[in-house]
């Protein structure tokens, strides 16, 4: 069977939308192949800046030929009292190519209709791609798309050529006026011109003698091997070896070639980070670090890799010098502002915070502040936190976003948060406050860890809601794939700190943004859009706990135990306690005490619909099944209210002392009876055992994972 290849070729992609495109083509041309049923073995879409690439092994020659058989009107409208055909038996005939004479007729449903069998002959695979491969380039996906050609098409970069080959036969369409054909382009610079492939089977070889590597997977291992070889000679580790740097240098070049750079010692003096930064976000290089750390922040060595797409011998130096030249230029920029900012105390820089603005209509960066010191009181308030902590949240608070105004921050923007840390260490800050404003962004991106201090972790926490409740209320939050301010970023980041950092410390998330809507109000109750309180409440709730939920879906959980637990009550007001009851319902779920524990809770709790009181009477007990539940019951319950420390765990063990007498009770009782005040003691009963059960999950949710159901 033949092998189909599409190649679009174009000039160079932006770096990084390659890889959504690269994988959407994939996808599109597997789905299209099926939904024509035309078989195939495998689909694989490849890459490079000017090229995007599907290969389809082994593509079915034709489809089947089917036969169907197409129900038509009924006969007594098809034909008249004449016994012609009407407009509607001519009509469904020739829809078909068929004639009247042509049609069958069947009885379905008590009356006679018309049917015509329809051969519908298999197309070939040449005709199949030939109608699909143009859809498929207009559904790709890119960020702000350009018209070109004749402009009634949009793409990321003008196409200049598309290959089209189904094994020796051209597979031709046009875009554009663009015809597709069998020549591809080499390297742009070290191979340029014309290759006309013969098949689909020689296409990546031939490329590569013209100096493409067209799979990103196999340029990626010789970037990860050349840069890890030229480090090696300088005794050095590489830093960035991974991640969106490596993504990104992928994306870049067509045949990757590693060269290695130097700078001047004296710019070693700096943090590493500033280095860092420019090398790797303005130039795309890979620093070198020493192999034996000293501890502190200088660890790199004067040295550089960069990727070139460029591997002729000639060129090697004045690559080598061109970026010399450039990271010289910006580490010199990066040196004047580092040491010029240092004559300004950052405490001194609050009139200029105070002129810059946060959102408009939110007022300033000198306000934000206010609120961050506002939050940090109330965790001071509210959590048992030792002295230092206290002192150093509120102190990090008040200088966390002072660097804002730095000439360096505003010169690398990325750096922002560092830039704090290093000028409030070199002005006699405490330890744990140099290390919270240096974290307190974090995670930055995909690739970056949490704060690891608890005053990192708080301020960061605090600052991300702010950014997330104030954007809510200026009408600002995300939309399908637009989200400019990284809110869901903010949100999943405060997430992650709530779970993976201040899991032991019941913060309310929910009190906090009361506050923040407190200070909200008076600023945008007047304005346009008004201030709707409560909505904006609840979309912000959603915005988080959907995160939340996401998150603790991760590593296989059962999607009933985090529904169960995250109902019942708002879970904002304390994650700690979500994951306690999380943890609680996950290891009862693996004991047959726990499992008969959920199926009482799940019958109570499903029979409880509706409202219900909690004043039980003796009086009323008719049954001796009910009067040893409630004897029983009323002995734990007992034990419940001393224990003033009791959690939901001690709760629910309590709870299985009475689950014998609970079946007893629902074997031998009717609970809805016919007599009401018999019928509202007994739901009493129920109510009061299940207010128990409620303070952990919702109970009739977890009924799928309970063996033999409710019973």
């Amino acid at each position: 069977m033949p092998d189909y290849l599409l190649e679009i070729g174009t000039e160079e992609l932006p770096a990084g939308q390659i890889n959504e495109a690269q994988a959407k083509l994939e996808q599109l041309m597997g789905d299209a192949l099926k939904s024509n049923n035309l078989a195939f073995d495998s689909v694989k879409a490849m890459s490079t800046p000017r090229r995007l690439v599907v290969m389809v092994k082994n593509v079915q020659e034709k489809q089947e030929t089917t036969t169907n058989r197409v129900k038509g009107p009924k006969v007594q409208q098809a034909f008249g009292p004449d016994g012609k055909p009407t407009p509607q038996a001519t009509g469904f005939a020739g829809k078909y190519g068929l004639s009247v004479e042509q049609l069958e007729r069947e009885e379905v449903g008590g009356a006679e209709h018309l049917f015509a069998n329809v051969t519908v002959v298999g197309k070939t695979a040449q005709v199949v791609l030939q109608e699909i491969a143009p859809g498929l380039v207009g559904q790709l996906p890119f960020e702000r798309p350009m018209c070109w050609g004749a402009k009634t098409m949009k793409f990321s970069r003008p196409i200049r050529w598309i290959v089209s080959l189904l094994d020796e036969e051209v597979v031709e369409f046009q875009l554009e006026g663009l015809k597709s054909g069998r020549v591809t382009q080499g390297h742009r610079i070290l191979s340029p011109g014309d290759i006309n492939l013969k098949n689909p089977s020689e296409y990546s070889e031939r490329l590569k003698t013209a100096k493409v590597i067209v799979d990103p997977a196999e340029r990626r291992k010789a970037i990860e091997k050349g840069v890890l070889d030229r480090a090696k000679e300088l005794n050095g580790d590489v830093r960035q070896l991974g991640g969106s740097l490596l993504d990104e240098v992928v994306n870049l070049t067509e045949w990757p070639h590693p060269v290695v750079g130097e700078f001047g010692k004296e710019y070693l003096e700096l943090p590493d980070t500033l280095i860092e930064t420019i090398m790797v976000h303005h130039q795309r290089y890979f620093p070198i670090e020493k192999k034996t750390k000293n501890g502190d922040d200088n660890n790199l060595l004067p040295y550089f890799i960069t990727i070139s797409n460029n591997d002729r011998k000639e060129a090697q130096d004045s690559i080598k010098q061109g970026n010399e030249r450039v990271i010289k230029a910006r580490l010199a920029d990066g040196k004047f502002f580092y040491f010029d900012d240092q004559k300004t105390k950052l405490s001194d820089r609050k009139e200029s915070l105070d002129q810059l603005t946060f959102q408009e209509g939110l007022g300033s960066y000198g306000e934000k502040v206010e609120r961050l010191v506002m939050l940090a009181g109330q965790i001071v308030d509210t959590l048992a936190l030792d002295s230092n902590v206290k002192m150093c949240l509120e102190r990090t608070a008040k200088l966390c976003k002072l660097d804002l105004v730095s000439n360096l921050v505003r010169e690398l923007p990325e750096l922002q948060g560092y830039v704090g840390s290093w000028y409030a260490k070199k002005e006699g800050e405490p330890p744990e406050i140099v290390a919270a404003i240096a974290s307190h962004y974090a995670p930055r991106h995909t690739d970056d860890s949490l704060p690891k201090d608890a005053v990192g972790q708080l301020i960061s926490a605090i600052d991300k809601l702010d950014n997330v409740v104030g954007l809510f209320a200026l009408g600002k939050k995300p939309s399908g794939s637009s989200d400019p301010y990284a809110l869901r970023r903010q949100a999943q980041g405060l997430v992650d700190i709530l779970i993976h950092g201040l899991s032991d410390k019941a913060l309310s998330v929910s009190a906090l943004i009361e506050k923040l809507l407190d200070e909200f109000e008076p600023k945008l109750k007047n304005s346009k859009r008004g201030f709707k309180r409560d909505e904006i409440r609840a979309e912000v709730n959603d915005f988080i706990v959907q995160r939340l939920k996401a998150r603790l879906l991760e590593g296989g959980r059962s999607r009933e135990i985090v529904d169960a637990v995250l109902s019942i009550k708002d879970p904002l007001v304390d994650v700690s306690d979500v994951l306690k009851r999380l943890a609680l319902i996950e290891s009862l779920a693996k004991t047959d005490n726990g499992l008969a524990l959920f199926r009482v809770g799940n019958r109570i709790g499903r029979i409880l619909q509706g409202p219900a009181g909690d004043e039980v009477s003796e009086s009323l007990f008719s049954e001796d099944a009910e009067k040893n539940l409630w004897a029983k019951f009323s002995k734990v319950e007992e034990e419940i209210a001393k224990d003033k420390t009791s959690d939901s765990e001690k709760a629910l063990n309590l709870l299985t002392k009475v689950t014998p007498e609970i079946d007893g009770f629902f074997d031998k009782v009717m609970v809805n009876d016919p007599d009401e005040k018999k019928r509202a003691n007994r739901r009493a009963l129920l109510n009061r055992i299940y207010k128990h059960f409620a303070e952990v999950a919702d109970f009739p949710k977890l009924q799928p994972i309970i063996p033999g159901g409710q019973s």
